[in-house]
């Protein structure tokens, strides 16, 4: 619960001389600036330390220097709380223009930055680049969020443990922080090929998921409010932010089941890698990404032995115009399937086509697989000159790159 001191017929919350810190700092004042004619620099000094408290004819002098209003400097004003007010805009996703707006107007730099950042992370990141200039590390998160999305993969991973280690640095790992970069460490070394710092990051995030209702935080946080109980609403209003940035987290969170798919893939873990991916496919959707889950779905039920589920995973993956390496690995479970159910020649033609694909773009590994995997074909069927020859042009390609 707030403590209020009384001014007049005013009452004014302890932070008062916080409040006028930020507004003067805010509108580029010193403290002369904003005392003189009527006080000193030492009077306004006093009141933003908390050692003095102000008259209401100070007061009055103070909001008009300070372009504001009385209500608003003494945080008696009829508008929603900042706090409140960006929570509400992340439930119906309008009205973050006004909160910063709000935000700007009571000097307070983290909330402009943050809705600013909802606004248009692109348009608004060097604005609240200065904004959170001196601000922690947790209120820089959504900015450092925002620069890493518009970075190439390396910087993006820099800039993202960088903030990992101060916040750590500085004692305070908030599990929802440690969530959120954990989450965009794993699906950026997935897009760089680091499969194991992929599952180790995914394995923290995932550890660190848990299902909640942000509406329900947000309607606690009301009733609170109307009851005059400003800092157990508070709490609720923050885990209701919390909630609504998880929610965002979609993409990241497929990253992570993804890569901890992958893991279990390579260790045989095949059950556990099927329920990882599957969660992977139903969080991408039919993306991208989502496409090129499942074919690596399609790999796991296949060695499962659930060849139906891996063909209809393989048709989703070819419904559309896909990644040429997507459709290497498509092409080369189809080969796979068609061998295990003895139909060499179809076999044979898509394990071709894979190659010819991977040998455009793709992994050397994979292609390497390919090859062997036709290789054992031709082998088997007697066709040795032919198993040789592949193999040969294939180790040159292979050595070329």
């Amino acid at each position: 619960m707030e403590h209020h001191g009384l001014v007049g017929r005013y009452s004014y919350p302890v932070d008062l001389g916080q409040r006028i810190h930020r507004l003067r700092v805010a509108r580029g004042l010193t403290q002369r600036e904003l005392a003189e004619p009527g006080y000193t620099a030492a009077y306004v000094s006093s009141v933003e330390s908390g050692k003095r408290t102000p008259s209401s004819d100070a007061l009055s002098y103070f909001a008009q220097r300070l372009d504001t209003s009385l209500d608003e400097l003494i945080g008696r004003t009829t508008e929603t709380p900042l706090d409140l007010a960006f929570a509400e805009a992340l439930a119906s996703g309008t009205g973050f223009e006004e909160v910063a707006a709000q935000a700007h107007s009571l000097g307070d730099a983290r909330w402009q930055a943050w809705a600013l950042l909802q606004l248009d992370p692109v348009a608004h990141l060097e604005t609240c680049t200065q904004l959170l200039a001196d601000a922690p590390p947790l209120d820089r998160l959504p900015l450092v969020l925002a620069r890493a999305a518009q970075s190439e993969t390396r910087y993006a991973i820099y800039l993202l443990e960088r903030l990992r280690d101060e916040l750590t640095r500085d004692g305070y790992p908030s599990p929802d922080a440690r969530h959120a970069l954990s989450a965009h460490l794993a699906a950026r070394f997935l897009d760089l090929g680091d499969e194991d710092r992929a599952a180790a990051a995914a394995d923290e995030a995932l550890s660190l998921t848990y299902q909640a209702d942000p509406a329900a935080y947000l309607e606690t946080a009301r009733t609170l409010l109307a009851a005059r109980q400003r800092a157990d609403a508070a709490v609720a209003i923050g885990q209701s932010i919390a909630c609504y940035r998880r929610a965002a987290l979609t993409r990241q969170i497929a990253a992570c089941h993804r890569a901890r798919g992958r893991r279990l893939r390579d260790v045989s873990d095949l059950d556990a890698a099927a329920a990882n991916l599957i969660e992977a496919r139903a969080l991408y959707g039919d993306c991208d990404e989502g496409l090129d889950v499942a074919v690596e779905l399609a790999e796991v039920q296949r060695l499962r032995g659930l060849a139906a589920e891996a063909e209809d995973l393989i048709a989703q993956a070819l419904s559309s115009e896909g990644r040429a390496l997507r459709l290497a690995r498509a092409h080369r479970e189809l080969g796979l399937l068609a061998l295990a159910r003895g139909a060499t020649s179809d076999a044979e033609a898509m394990l071709r086509r894979a190659i010819d694909l991977y040998q455009e773009t793709g992994p050397a590994r994979e292609l390497g697989r390919t090859l062997s995997a036709l290789s054992d074909l031709l082998s088997g069927q007697g066709r040795l000159p032919e198993a040789a020859e592949l193999l040969r042009t294939g180790l040159l390609t292979l050595l070329s790159r």
